[in-house]
């Protein structure tokens, strides 16, 4: 079941630990991981990772990096697509 939706810095932020995410959502994202629950994660953030890797905004590795969570059963976010 998806709790809730993460933007594309939302979810790097988590994996990254960065100091960026709010209190408040690193809570939300904790509290859904304990109950089960997932944070959803559209596959346009997927998308935009590769642009902001190109544009050297990002560390490279950043792509892998939340692949690997969205493809992780048992990690909290879940991949959805992007539809209408």
């Amino acid at each position: 079941m998806v709790g809730g939706v993460a933007d594309t810095h939302a979810a790097l932020w988590h994996l990254y630990g960065d100091a960026r995410l709010s209190p408040r959502a690193r809570d939300f994202i904790h509290t859904s991981a304990s109950s089960g629950q997932k944070i959803a994660v559209s596959s346009i953030s997927l998308a935009e990772i590769v642009y902001l890797v190109e544009k050297q905004r990002i560390p490279a590795a950043a792509f892998e990096y939340l692949s690997e969570a969205v493809a992780d059963p048992d990690g909290v976010f879940q991949e959805i697509p992007l539809t209408q």
